[in-house]
């Protein structure tokens, strides 16, 4: 075909009409019209970041020494302090994982009309298996031979309200009632009765990733809702991220922070503490920790160091020495508090992590063979999820 022909410049004009208008209608469906599809890129380019948070938030270059998880950690702790408020939550509701396995376990056992030798062996072993503690185990065993008759043991309910029973007499011992009826942190922490009593001292000791920080957070929040003048020494002098984790909670609690910047010594900061603390005239001062495992000696040793230096300081102090213990680790939280209890006396623990774990029996072999009563419990991550132990609602919520 010649190029010069009509038909030739005909055709041609036909394909160039033709481009022009794909063209045209490509982009006029591409820019003019936002699709599902654009809308989600645009949200993955753009992280929305409330502008409250925006501009607390620290300058992670700021933060010397702070990888990327202790960022993400901290901005974890801004996250859960300024989100709304939640439905209040309850023991019962915590323990709703512990519950479940407890008692479906149970209930297997009881599968035939008649309990044999063999189904008593079974029902021992789920006791076992419930992180009650091996010495917690014998005692039930032996409440349910005592108080049951043969005809009894074959009879779940029967034997639910004989270890029901004796659990609540095993925290009754060791309580002498103080325990049972408690509604309130406050009640349990005596913040009534240590009025006019001068500078309150308290040491929250734990192992790496129990929850000291968060319940050292909440607890300064509470104590100075109740009207107390509060600070919140940092000494967990290790971590980095851990001053800094301390300060976002203590802003957020309205409390003074005591975190010497070129202090390493953690014995240092305890001491500095409670010395400017007392000067000041403060009602409480909380004393933060490393966190260290149970089998690091030289650590353990370095607590009692702390613990001595503040005694020099105030004599009978500190007042209140809490091990915060994860309720995930179920049985070794047992051979932990043995090992703190060894290094600093112990005035009770506190379980966090309720919420998630099936393995809150453990608050019944602390209270029997530690007598370490627990006194606080974190029933989840927001400000007001640390409650009172309560040991009638636990042994009611538990079976």
């Amino acid at each position: 075909m010649d190029h010069t022909s009509q038909s030739f410049m005909i055709i041609m004009a036909v394909l160039a009409v033709v481009g022009i208008a794909g063209t045209v209608v490509y982009y006029f469906f591409r820019f003019g019209f936002h699709t599902d599809f654009d809308k989600d890129i645009e949200r993955s380019q753009k992280r929305e970041i409330p502008q409250d948070l925006e501009e607390q938030r620290p300058d992670s270059k700021k933060i010397t020494g702070m990888d990327e998880p202790g960022v993400e950690k901290l901005l974890e702790v801004e996250s859960i302090l300024t989100s709304s408020a939640a439905p209040e939550k309850t023991i019962d509701s915590a323990l709703s994982k512990t519950r479940e396995s407890f008692f479906s376990r149970l209930k297997s056992v009881f599968n035939e009309s008649q309990l044999s030798n063999d189904d008593l062996e079974s029902l021992e072993e789920v006791l076992y298996t419930s992180d009650l503690g091996p010495q917690t185990v014998q005692r039930l065993m032996e409440a349910i031979n005592d108080q049951l008759s043969g005809e009894e043991k074959r009879n779940l309910e029967k034997v639910i309200q004989a270890i029901k029973s004796e659990m609540a007499r095993i925290f009754s011992e060791l309580e002498e009632g103080g325990g049972q009826d408690v509604q309130s942190v406050e009640q349990t922490l005596g913040l009534s009765e240590a009025a006019g009593q001068g500078l309150q001292v308290w040491l929250i000791v734990g192992v790496n990733g129990a929850g000291k920080t968060t319940t050292i957070g909440k607890l300064a929040n509470i104590v100075a809702q109740s009207g107390k003048k509060v600070m919140v020494a940092a000494g967990d002098t290790f971590r980095a991220a851990a001053g800094d984790q301390l300060k976002v909670w203590s802003e957020r609690a309205q409390v003074e922070i005591f975190s010497p910047p070129d202090v390493k010594d953690p014995s240092a900061v305890a001491f500095d503490a409670v010395a400017s603390a007392k000067a000041k005239n403060f009602d409480i001062v909380i004393v933060d920790t490393a966190g260290r495992l149970h089998t690091q000696s030289h650590l353990m040793q370095e607590l009692e160091k702390m613990n001595r230096v503040i005694k020099k300081v105030i004599p009978e102090a500190p007042h209140e020495t809490l091990l915060v213990l994860d309720a995930n680790s179920g049985q070794n939280a047992l051979i932990q508090a043995k090992q703190f209890n060894e290094a600093v006396s112990l005035t009770g623990a506190v379980l966090t992590k309720l919420d998630g774990s099936a393995k809150g029996g453990v608050a019944v072999g602390l209270a029997y063979e530690l007598q370490l009563p627990v006194r606080l419990i974190g029933v989840g991550e927001g400000m007001d999820d640390l409650k009172s132990f309560n040991s009638r609602e636990f042994v009611d919520s538990i079976l």
